[in-house]
C-alpha cells in the first residue's frame, strides 16, 4: 500500500475513533447531554417565543444591520421561522463554541506523551488529520442533532413536514460545516503549540482579538488595505446572512482556503515539535 493511501486509511481510522468517543463513552454521551439540554433552553425560551416577531419583522420588509449587512429583510425567504433563528443563532455562536470544543486535539496526547507512541504506527499527518476530520465529524453530529430538533419543531407548528424545510435544513448543515472548518483548524494549530486545552483556547482568543485590533488600526492609517478584513476568520458570516438556499455556497471558497493554509501550518509545528 502506498504511503498517500496509508495516511488516508490511518486519517480515517482517527476520524471514526473521535466519532465513536462521542457516542460510546460516558464524556461524549455527557458532550451529547449537555448539547441537548443548552439548545432545548434556546429553542424554548428563545427561538419558539421569537418565532412570530421574525415572521412580522420579515413580512413588513424590516431593514436592520447587523455586522453591515442587511438581514431582517431577508428572513422571509426561509421555509420557516424555526429555522431563520436556528440559521442566525448558529452563524453567531457556533465559531465560538467551536474554538472550546475543539481546543484539545493535540494537547492531551502531547502531554501525555500518547503521541509519540502513536507516531510510531501512523505518520504525524495522519494523526493531524485525523483528529482534524474526528472533531468535523463530531461537530457535524452535534449540529445535525439540534437541527433535526428544529426541523421537528418546525413541522410540528406548521402542521405537516415539508420538503422546503428539509431542504433549507441541508443548507444550513452544509453552511455550518464550512463556517466552522477554518475554526476547528485554527484550533489545530494552537493545540499542537499549547501543553493545554485551556491555554490553546486562550492563545487562540487573545490572538484573535490582537490580530483583529492590529488590522483594523492597519486599514485606518491605510484605508488602501481595507481589502484584507474579507479575508479574515468568519468574514463572510454576514454576507451569507443575507442569501438563501445554496447560493450561499458562493462564499465557500474563503474558509476552504483558510482551513488548508491553517492545517499546513499545523503540520509544520507538529513536523518539528519533539514528541
Amino acid at each position: 500500500m502506498s504511503n498517500a493511501l496509508l495516511t488516508l486509511q490511518h486519517t480515517g481510522l482517527y476520524a471514526i475513533f473521535e466519532l465513536r468517543r462521542l457516542w460510546l463513552t460516558r464524556s461524549g454521551l455527557m458532550t451529547l447531554a449537555a448539547t441537548a439540554v443548552i439548545w432545548g433552553l434556546l429553542l424554548y425560551y428563545l427561538v419558539l417565543p421569537a418565532t412570530e416577531l421574525v415572521s412580522s419583522l420579515a413580512s413588513m420588509n424590516t431593514n436592520i444591520r447587523v455586522m453591515g449587512s442587511n438581514i431582517l429583510q431577508h428572513l422571509g425567504n426561509w421555509p420557516s421561522s424555526e429555522l431563520t433563528l436556528y440559521w442566525l443563532l448558529s452563524l453567531f455562536l457556533l465559531p465560538i463554541f467551536c474554538l472550546f470544543f475543539t481546543a484539545n486535539q493535540l494537547c492531551s496526547d502531547l502531554e501525555r506523551g500518547t503521541l509519540r507512541f502513536l507516531s510510531l504506527r501512523s505518520s504525524r499527518t495522519a494523526i493531524l488529520l485525523g483528529r482534524f476530520a474526528g472533531q468535523m465529524l463530531v461537530q457535524g453530529s452535534l449540529i445535525l442533532l439540534t437541527l433535526t430538533a428544529t426541523l421537528a419543531i418546525s413541522a410540528w407548528n406548521a402542521g405537516s413536514f415539508t420538503l422546503p424545510m428539509l431542504n433549507g435544513a441541508a443548507v444550513i448543515w452544509v453552511n455550518l460545516l464550512l463556517i466552522l472548518l477554518p475554526f476547528t483548524a485554527l484550533m489545530s494549530v494552537f493545540s499542537a503549540l499549547a501543553p493545554t486545552a485551556k491555554l490553546a483556547v486562550t492563545l487562540a482568543i487573545v490572538s484573535i482579538g490582537v490580530g483583529y485590533g492590529l488590522l483594523s488600526w492597519f486599514t485606518s492609517t491605510y484605508p488602501g488595505w481595507a481589502f484584507l478584513h474579507h479575508y479574515l476568520l468568519g468574514a463572510q458570516v454576514g454576507k451569507i446572512a443575507t442569501v438563501q438556499g445554496w447560493q450561499t455556497l458562493q462564499f465557500a471558497t474563503l474558509p476552504l482556503l483558510q482551513s488548508l493554509v491553517l492545517l499546513l501550518l499545523a503540520y509544520a509545528i507538529v513536523r518539528r515539535r519533539a514528541l
